[in-house]
């Protein structure tokens, strides 16, 4: 198991003294130590090297816009030029997560991150939260901006979305790149469904009951939820607010822990995409304090040319904790060289939605 186990009774006091601190009303039981900054106000402004959303340099390359496909409003943001990627958000994110590297991509490539069913500004159907259909809803979003073919990323739940589309519809994807997390029905995969580190599985799988927990609670939730599988928690803390943001919109928490409710079904599907590896390249990376090697085991049973490893000083949250090191391994993955360039100037401006 390469994903460290923890002792029972500490996954039962964990799972316990969250749903105590969410019943009783706890609101800073499992706070930050530090209140986290707004989206757009990071708390060493002058110390990061990309632009936020928000400020001129970001807004200038990146647009807003909103598509109807395959039953869905999806949400997507779209900027640079060149050969188009992907970015899949996964659980307790939206497009957000990725605003660290999207600048940097978007001087080689153009950029497009969507946010999922039912999450982020995307609209919030009662049913499709299965990997399959999440694939078509990016595939479809694909074929709705006139691109055919596309270098496809995804962290945490995204990587199952992005694995789906692959294993589905392999003439889409060029490259694949997936981001410390497991999919669904490959193995270790039953293996992992019993570690109690995983409990919050479990935990979304009851229905009703989350939902009710943690409506009102979403900050003291997420909060202490993000820093238990960071490392950089100065990091995570200063995105907070978007999350808590997205999360507290109506139907939102419903959407989000229903991906969870389809793993059975995820696993399923999987299972048999798993019989025919993947052709074309696959990069897997796990964070050096979260799932490791975990994502590069998989692949290995399913892909046939896959390479991977792990980014050091890193929890779950790459793309928040370990931006620029994923932008020059994503690069090299590419096969782009790194060398600066200008930015490009959006085609679009603002939001249309």
């Amino acid at each position: 198991m390469l994903i460290p186990p923890i002792a029972p009774k500490l996954a039962r006091f964990h799972l316990g003294a969250m749903l105590l601190a969410a019943s009783l009303g706890l609101g800073t039981a499992f706070a930050a130590d530090t209140p986290p900054t707004s989206p757009g106000q990071p708390a060493e402004s002058g110390a990061r090297p990309w632009p936020m959303p928000g400020e001129p340099a970001f807004d200038q390359v990146f647009s807003h816009h909103k598509a109807d496909v395959n039953g869905v409003r999806l949400h997507y943001v779209i900027g640079g030029q060149g050969e188009p990627v992907v970015l899949l958000h996964g659980w307790a994110e939206t497009w957000f997560t990725w605003h660290r590297i999207m600048p940097e991509l978007a001087r080689r490539y153009t950029v497009i991150v969507p946010d999922l069913r039912g999450l982020g500004d995307s609209s919030r159907p009662l049913t499709g939260y299965d990997d399959d259909t999440l694939a078509e809803d990016v595939r479809q979003l694909l074929l709705a901006l006139g691109q055919a073919r596309a270098l496809v990323v995804g962290h945490d739940l995204g990587t199952q979305v992005a694995y789906a589309l692959a294993a589905h519809h392999p003439e889409i994807v060029s490259k694949l790149v997936l981001l410390d997390a497991p999919v669904p029905g490959i193995p270790p995969w039953d293996e992992l469904t019993r570690n109690p580190r995983l409990w919050h599985w479990t935990f979304y799988n009851v229905p009703d009951l989350p939902e009710a927990l943690l409506a009102g609670k979403e900050r003291t939730y997420f909060s202490w939820f993000y820093r238990q599988i960071a490392v950089n928690t100065g990091a995570v803390d200063e995105d907070l607010g978007e999350v808590v943001r997205a999360y507290s919109e109506p139907g939102a928490m419903r959407a989000g822990l229903a991906y969870f409710r389809a793993f059975a079904e995820d696993a399923r599907q999987n299972a048999g995409y798993a019989e025919h590896r993947l052709a074309m390249p696959v990069l897997t990376l796990g964070g050096s304090s979260g799932n490791g090697m975990v994502p590069l085991q998989q692949m290995r049973l399913a892909a046939s040319n896959v390479e991977g490893g792990v980014i050091e000083d890193c929890g779950h949250w790459i793309p928040t904790e370990q931006p620029e090191e994923l932008t020059r391994r994503l690069l090299a993955f590419f096969g782009t060289a790194t060398s600066p360039a200008k930015y490009p100037t959006s085609t679009g401006s603002g939001r249309d939605d």
